[in-house]
């Protein structure tokens, strides 16, 4: 899960001309960068730490051409982190969903999620929004927007169909999807996910772009594991729950590389995802829900621990 050092993924799947994949580490999500008659539009943008990283990118893989315009699928921090530096370099329009518009006007980090995670993201503003039913010219070729709830109940999904490409965000991925925050914010999110790997099914697709992990080219068999890992989770919510405190905690490892295990319980262990899940499966006391944790992370090498500190596996 390390930054990887050549910034384009070598990947032998083809895309149409004017088409680049750029596969990141899972701390950022992926990027696509569509080079069209009037320049460039870049979907997904990292996350903010990864900043230098994301403006590296871009630099070499637009050599010369306009930036004009960026597309975010959603608005969670490792899709959105790279917004305002491209902005402030490019001065391209940023694009998003019509859900969260109201939330990145006024800068609502816990409805964003932001805060809510222990995520941090550099503010940006919205030039303008699409949703379902829309229509986005990418690379010279037409794409269909698609609603994807679930993980994220405003996550929208391109869909190319002379090409069969769909960007799927984090709704699929080869094997499987983003944690399904809604469910622990009284939403149906489970229900929502489902609908979505439906309407997924129901595409003609031939490559899959996810939000993170490479390319693929087995929808049917990515459906089927995303399919059978919902109704696990459906059927088992606490181990749903036990991910995402896993995933809550890994992410903000990935981005720290370094953390006190003496400040955990309060800086992980009192997030109010954290404060939720806990509250609904667990009933414990902060620290000792911290404690199991990271000892499943150090477990699964996810982790280690280094003296005083948590620390990534690279670091």
């Amino acid at each position: 899960m390390s930054v990887p050092s050549a910034p384009v993924r070598s990947d032998p799947i083809p895309l149409p001309p004017g088409l680049t994949f750029v596969e990141r580490d899972w701390l950022s999500a992926n990027h696509v960068f569509a080079r069209g008659d009037d320049g460039c539009v870049l979907v997904d943008t990292g996350y903010c730490t990864r900043r230098d990283l994301t403006l590296a990118i871009a630099d070499r893989l637009l050599a010369g051409d306009r930036l004009i315009r960026i597309v975010n699928t959603h608005g969670h921090s490792d899709h959105v982190g790279g917004n305002a530096v491209l902005k402030a370099r490019h001065g391209c329009r940023i694009s998003i969903p019509a859900g969260i518009a109201e939330a990145v006007r006024l800068w609502q980090e816990e409805r964003l999620h932001y805060a809510t995670l222990g995520q941090t993201c550099d503010r940006f503003e919205a030039d303008d929004t699409y949703a379902a039913g829309d229509t986005l010219r990418l690379a010279n070729l037409d794409w269909q927007v698609i609603g994807s709830p679930g993980h994220d109940m405003d996550s929208l999904l391109l869909y190319q169909p002379e090409h069969r490409i769909l960007i799927a965000a984090d709704a699929l991925w080869e094997n499987g999807f983003g944690i399904v925050f809604p469910e622990f914010f009284d939403e149906p999110g489970f229900a929502a996910q489902a609908a979505t790997l439906e309407a997924i099914g129901e595409l003609d697709i031939a490559t899959v772009i996810p939000g993170h992990g490479r390319m693929f080219q087995d929808t049917a068999g990515a459906l089927a594991i995303a399919r059978d890992r919902l109704a696990h989770f459906r059927s088992h919510p606490e181990r749903h729950a036990n991910l995402a405190l896993k995933v809550g905690l890994a992410f903000m490892l990935l981005d720290r590389q370094r953390m006190p295990l003496a400040s955990l319980a309060t800086v992980y262990g009192q997030l109010p995802l954290i404060e939720r899940i806990n509250a609904r499966f667990y009933q414990r006391d902060p620290a000792e829900l911290t404690q199991q944790v990271v000892a499943a992370l150090v477990r699964a090498g996810s982790a280690r621990i280094d003296g005083p500190e948590l620390v990534a596996p690279a670091a």
